[in-house]
């Protein structure tokens, strides 16, 4: 039997499959991609790997009930998106722009491209979560994941920059401005990029806050604004201000 699905997945029935060898051996590996991705406790948007062949990586991606919480652009390859179960609308723009170029509709079964140097976000189509399967080369910057610790900074604050927790809104200040964005996408953007130590690439939230993971650095933007920061000063921040948006 497998764990208990969300409710979003209640009509799903899932039988996983069954491992059956004599000894133990690191040789074969089997998931149940609905299983996994259908869980009740499973967090969305934060990918999880399920396998791996050469640089090519399969993440199980499970998608919110409303939206990704930022506009996502892969600069290193174009990605695959396989989908599993549900249902999504994909927008596409340009990235720290506004040109629209368009949007697919994909259902259940469905593989699509997400195009790299191109922005994307995804919004549930009928109000609930969804289960995809994304292929994608592997980052060299994950490499580094998990080998220093992060310490929560409480302070709100990173070079120029200032967040603040303002009811439903984070408000993000600068030397020449702010702006506010939703503070549920922003907590949902903030533990994905924790749990990748940042190395998402290029993210934009609501409002025109963007973060654009350099490996060894990480540049943070606000409508002309920019700084060039450590990751590890912008973790610290972003790790504090994930317990204040909560």
């Amino acid at each position: 039997m497998s764990a208990p699905l969300h409710s979003d997945f209640g009509q799903l029935r899932v039988t996983p499959g069954e491992l059956h060898f004599t000894a133990p051996s690191e040789l074969y590996d089997l998931v149940n991609v609905v299983a996994f991705g259908g869980a009740v406790d499973r967090p969305t948007h934060v990918p999880t790997e399920l396998g791996t062949i050469g640089p090519v990586v399969f993440w199980e991606s499970t998608g919110a009930a409303d939206a990704l919480p930022f506009w996502n652009t892969n600069f290193q390859c174009d990605v695959y998106l396989y989908l599993v179960h549900g249902s999504v609308r994909v927008e596409f723009k340009e990235t720290e722009g506004d040109e629209r170029y368009g949007h697919y509709i994909a259902r259940t079964g469905d593989l699509f491209k997400l195009p790299k140097d191109i922005a994307h976000r995804t919004f549930s189509v009928d109000g609930k979560r969804r289960i995809s399967l994304e292929i994608l080369e592997r980052n060299p910057h994950w490499a580094t994941m998990g080998t220093a610790p992060t310490v929560a900074d409480d302070s709100g604050v990173v070079g120029g920059f200032r967040f603040d927790v303002e009811g439903e809104d984070v408000r993000v200040t600068w030397p020449e401005g702010s702006l506010v964005t939703p503070r549920h996408f922003f907590a949902r953007g903030l533990a994905a990029l924790i749990a990748y130590e940042l190395h998402l690439e290029h993210n934009e939230f609501e409002g025109g806050f963007i973060v654009h993971d350099l490996g060894e650095r990480v540049t943070l933007k606000a409508r002309g604004y920019s700084e060039t920061l450590p990751p590890a000063q912008v973790l610290a921040t972003f790790a504090g201000l994930m317990d204040r948006c909560r």
